[in-house]
């Protein structure tokens, strides 16, 4: 090892003039690093004066190090020279030598002692099961004497051998630990590794290195200090232009031919590396190979119920449905005009909305394929409710790429209406779908409507900076996702920044579609300084004569809503200027579109992990909850201090560790951040690292519920504990069953929670699909019903309010009072007639007595008041007399929660702790002395912004029609952390159900096919947690890859696709930790975000 490390000193780099002029050569009997005897030659070089101050401060450095090898070489020729009975010592004395040694401050000693020992076995042909504590020794005193190579090599060592020798334990199987503690010396050998990196200027592998070793011991003050330094030294690096990274697979050719696999093909073997293949899957494959047909068969199961729903959405776009529209009736005109039959082949026939405008319009006779099961059912249903039948229209459940003439399609058609569409334009199986049928299915002189395609792009800047006054930068690493990200219910042009103009990329015919791999290179040029990390895309349809219909942001904010852009991340950040031209690759193999920057130097590459949940985005992204929280713990904090008790602090399910930065910034003395998931954990351990508060953040990896004292939190527990563990629902991640046992095991009895109540309201709505463009769509309204409530953001749907608002259950997460949270009986009053068959709940988050967040929907305020212009008059009246508010309880006065003075609107805002660790004098509230202090505001646009958790909307069992000024009661109940409402026995009618939740009942052999689809996925997931378990089978990310690669040749639905894999991921990540208590779901980490962030 010290021949191959001065070798590399002599041959070092000598471009800049010959720099070694004068070499002294001297010959050394030494001992390598296993205590082998051998000739070294060591060059102790003399440097002339043409090199610069910085390369001669590093040869100054490299001599000083060559000339401790050389002592440290003549101090082991000395030590076996004056102990010659060293090899009767057993190694445990040998060793015991060495350590005394080293505790003295005797590092070269000690290392010539630690030679020894390895002589000895060596010699002896002798082993040692803990042989790895001697190089991690070693490995230290190499470090003390600046001499990073060796002390890498050791602390490599040490962990190898240590690897093995608990394998061979068996407390280590296929790569982990399974649940066993892992020794102390692997785990210093960590920090050793990370220090030594960062001596060798290797900052980046020294930042990964302490980041893993925080995973094993979070409260490391050696390792917390070293992701700092080497965080720093990272960014250093990045401001000097060094440091930059690459990704090492390069771009595929251009001009390939697209070609599809074998039948016989093994498909174990198909690379997807590039997640752009030139050959392709065939759906035959997919459902017959032993490797992936499980997999198909799922997320095949899976988009049959899951687009049902999605597709009510497409129902209510009333700006594509008047595009559409239009370019039929023209097509139709046409071809009538000119004398002929029109006959149309509607390839993605949805629930048949297309079909019947082509009828309406005169189209003699209409194919309406759908490849999905359930829409093809709702389909044929639609088109017997409005009139239609089987003369004019047949209905075709099939694959469009199977479809055959005379069998499936009666006659040729010369109209094709093509509704695949979707973000990504291509993912759905477009392009396939359209050659077929051109060259199998329509006339020479078909129209295709769209007629051509025109995808546009723009570099765009998505990222997260400071957040509260904190450097929150470190989660834009997990920016990164297998395919593309749409951009959520709603589309908003503030949540990214645009580095350029938007430029025309491809341009696809629609009367010759592509059959060849293609790429091409754009110039693109910037128009303002930023960070470029991702490509905004999106395309213009021509529909027909004058006709064009775009996805891009302006045709959104005109009113789409069923298509919207889509964004692909790059494989990493990298900083532009304005004016300066980046060239950016092109790339589609007629199934997907992707983009790539050829070889691009990033200031840092992204993490590929798609396991890594979105959501964590937008609660960075929600600013009056961030400044809440803060006000809160802040205020937590300075109380407990002002009695002179130390702030010890335990942060629930931390994720991005943004609320323990505020804690820990506010004074408190310890504050442990406990986030299981693993990437979310490193995120939080660099965010601390990058604000500086390593020394008072340690982030435990590990379910919260099982956290320990004297090893996960301090043996006296902590006194303070702040939680966000709520979704929509508020309690449907479980929070009360962890908060239970957290308390239980690690919180003092005079704990303080933030939050410290919850109250939930509730209203009764209408959601309801009718009519569109005049044809009768209720059929459809039976896939809406579900038994438990989803996560949505209401005014993204069109829907009727019909009752006010009504208190339904209110819990105390600090303990002082004891609220009602498990059933409750509630007497809406009905403002509007209507068909009531939701229920839409959200809740008051009290944080503490001064501070309240609402989750409400718009029109709504705090205590489920609702403050509409019209009404507003009226509700202050009502409150200033003191009358009952809607919730049916009285106003209530500051110091009292739920609720207290801000929970109706206070006009005066805290002023937020600064991220610097001081704080600012504190806004002490004097109490209401009377009620005409106390605003009823209307929102605005600041206080309207929407919450990351959204409203919880549940579809009701039975649908009763109410009438205005009269009363409907209403049950709620906690289940299982799930509420739920419904009516009363006997009252309204039963509502449609989707085909899959009716059971029959009786036993598999008579049970509803359809239900039994659904429980066949079930069994699916089940047989995959025993494989992951058992440890023996590749990732199910491997399968999830090759599927999504080939999406579009396998024509499924991209959207359930990206929902599936995340998913699965999930489910395989919880369940390869040892343990993992009850309340650590899959639901929990697969929240779809509801905004872009």
């Amino acid at each position: 090892f010290h021949r191959q490390a001065w070798a590399r000193t002599r041959n070092r780099d000598t471009s800049a003039g010959e720099k070694l002029r004068h070499t002294k050569e001297t010959k050394r009997t030494c001992v390598d690093m296993e205590g082998l005897e051998g000739e070294i030659h060591v060059d102790v070089p003399t440097r002339g004066d043409e090199s610069g101050p910085e390369e001669r401060q590093t040869d100054v450095g490299e001599e000083s190090r060559n000339r401790t090898r050389a002592k440290i070489l003549k101090c082991v020729d000395e030590s076996f020279q004056k102990d010659p009975k060293w090899k009767e010592k057993t190694l445990s004395q040998l060793h015991g030598e060495a350590s005394d040694l080293q505790k003295q401050g005797k590092e070269v000693e000690a290392i010539a002692a630690y030679a020894k020992v390895f002589r000895k076995m060596k010699e002896g042909h002798l082993t040692h099961p803990e042989v790895y504590i001697t190089h991690s020794n070693r490995s230290n005193c190499y470090l003390q004497l600046g001499l990073y190579e060796e002390a890498l090599w050791d602390a490599h060592k040490c962990q190898a051998t240590a690897e093995a020798a608990w394998t061979r334990k068996g407390m280590r199987l296929n790569g982990s630990w399974n649940g066993a503690t892992a020794p102390t010396s692997y785990i210093k050998a960590f920090g050793r590794k990370g220090s030594a990196l960062m001596g060798l200027n290797r900052n980046r592998e020294a930042l990964e290195a302490f980041q893993e070793g925080l995973q094993y011991d979070p409260f490391s003050e050696e390792m917390k200090r070293g992701l700092e330094h080497a965080q720093q030294a990272v960014l250093g690096d990045i401001l000097q232009g060094k440091g930059m990274e690459k990704k090492a697979l390069p771009a595929p050719g251009a001009k390939q031919r697209i070609t599809y696999h074998e039948y016989s093909a093994p498909l174990h073997k198909v690379k997807t590396e590039d997640m752009l293949p030139n050959k392709l899957l065939t759906p035959f494959q997919a459902e017959n190979d032993h490797n992936i047909k499980d997999t198909y068969n799922y997320v095949t199961v899976q988009a049959d119920i899951r687009l049902p729903k999605r597709h009510l959405k497409f129902l209510e776009d009333e700006y594509m449905h008047g595009k559409m529209e239009q370019a039929i009736s023209a097509a139709i005109d046409s071809i009538l005009a000119s004398d002929r039959d029109c006959r149309v082949l509607d390839l993605g026939a949805g629930a048949g909305l297309h079909t019947m405008m082509a009828l309406r319009a005169g189209a003699r006779h209409v194919t309406a394929c759908e490849r999905w099961l359930y829409l093809a059912m709702s389909c044929k249903e639609e088109l017997l409710t409005n009139g239609f039948n089987d003369d004019q229209v047949k209905v075709v459940y099939k694959r469009p790429t199977d479809l055959s003439l005379l069998k499936d399609v009666p006659i040729v058609c010369n109209l094709l209406i093509c509704n695949m569409l979707e973000p990504g334009l291509l993912t759905a199986g477009m392009v396939p779908s359209v050659r077929h049928a051109l060259d199998n299915l329509l006339t020479s002189d078909a129209t295709v409507l769209p007629a051509s395609a025109t995808v546009y792009a723009q570099a765009i800047e998505l990222r997260t900076d400071r957040v509260s006054g904190f450097d929150m930068q470190a989660i834009n690493k997990m920016r990164w996702h297998p395919a593309y990200v749409t951009t959520g219910p709603t589309f908003d042009k503030d949540a990214y920044v645009p580095l350029s103009r938007p430029f025309p990329v491809w341009h696809f015919d629609m009367l010759n579609p592509p059959e060849d791999y293609d790429q091409k290179t754009i110039d693109v040029q910037f128009e303002r300084n930023g960070t470029w990390n991702a490509v905004l895309f999106w395309y213009d349809l021509h529909l027909a004569e004058g006709i064009y219909l775009s996805t891009g942001p302006q045709a959104v904010e005109e009113g789409l809503n069923s298509l919207q852009p889509a964004i692909q991340y790059l494989d990493g950040e990298m900083r532009v200027e304005a004016e300066s031209t980046m060239p950016l690759n092109a790339l589609h193999n007629t199934v997907r579109i992707k983009f790539e920057v050829p070889d691009a130097e990033y200031s840092q590459l992204f993490a590929a992990d798609a396991s890594f949940p979105h959501y964590q985005f937008n609660i960075l992204a929600d600013e009056r909850r961030n400044e809440a929280y803060f006000r809160a713990i802040n205020r937590a904090v300075t109380r407990k201090k002002d009695k002179g008790e130390d702030v010890h602090v335990l942060d629930m399910g931390a994720g991005s560790g943004l609320l323990s930065l505020m804690a820990a910034s506010s004074g408190a003395d310890t504050v442990v951040a406990a986030e299981m998931h693993k990437s979310l954990a490193k995120v939080a351990r660099r965010s601390a690292a990058a604000n500086g508060l390593s020394d008072c953040i340690t982030v435990v990896e590990r379910d919260v519920a099982l956290l320990e004292r004297g090893q996960n939190v301090r043996a006296k527990g902590v006194n303070l504990i702040i939680c966000d563990m709520f979704d929509a629902g508020l309690l449907g991640d479980g929070v009360l069953y962890m908060l239970e046992k957290v308390k239980r095991q690690v919180a003092q009895p005079d704990v303080a929670v933030i939050p410290a109540a919850a109250t939930i309201y509730a209203m009764g709505v209408e959601i309801y699909t009718s009519e569109v463009r005049g044809f009768d769509m209720s059929p459809m309204n039976k896939y809406r019903w579900d038994k438990g409530y989803e996560a949505v953001r209401m005014e993204c749907i069109p829907y009727r309010r019909l009752t006010k608002p009504k208190k339904v259950f209110e819990y105390f997460f600090d303990g002082i009072q004891k609220g009602r949270g498990r059933e409750n009986v509630l007497k809406m009053e009905v403002t509007d007639t209507g068909y009531m068959n939701g229920i839409c709940f959200w809740f008051d988050l009290h944080l503490d007595e001064e501070d309240t967040i609402t989750t409400a929907p718009e029109g709504i305020s705090k205590s489920g008041l609702v403050v509409n212009k019209a009404n507003v008059a009226t509700l202050a009246t009502d409150f200033l007399r003191g009358t009952d508010l809607q919730d049916g309880s009285r106003p209530q006065t500051e110091g009292q929660y739920p609720g207290g003075a801000k929970s109706l609107q206070c006009s005066e805002e805290h002023p937020l702790p600064r991220a610097d660790g001081s704080s600012p004098a504190e806004v002490r509230r004097e109490p209401v002395a009377s009620r005409d202090l106390i605003e009823i505001q209307l929102p605005t646009k600041e206080t309207s912004a929407p919450h990351y958790w959204g409203q919880a909307l549940q579809y009701l069992e039975r649908g009763v029609q109410v009438e205005a000024g009269k009363k409907i009661t209403v049950l709620a109940k906690r289940e299982n952390n799930q509420i739920r409402f419904s009516l009363r026995e006997g009252v309204g009618s039963w509502v449609g159900k989707s085909p899959w939740k009716i059971q029959w009942g009786g036993g598999a052999s008579v049970e509803s096919p359809h239900f039994q689809r659904v429980h066949y996925c079930e069994l699916l997931v089940r047989d995959f947690l025993m494989r992951v378990r058992s440890k023996r089978f590749p990732p199910i990310e491997k399968d999830m890859k090759m599927v999504l690669a080939h999406c579009g040749s396998l024509l499924l639905d991209p959207a359930t696709l990206a929902e599936v894999y995340h998913e699965f991921v999930i489910l395989e990540a919880v369940h390869s930790t040892p343990e993992f208590s009850p309340g650590a779901t899959m639901e929990s980490l697969t929240k779809p975000p509801l905004f872009l962030a």
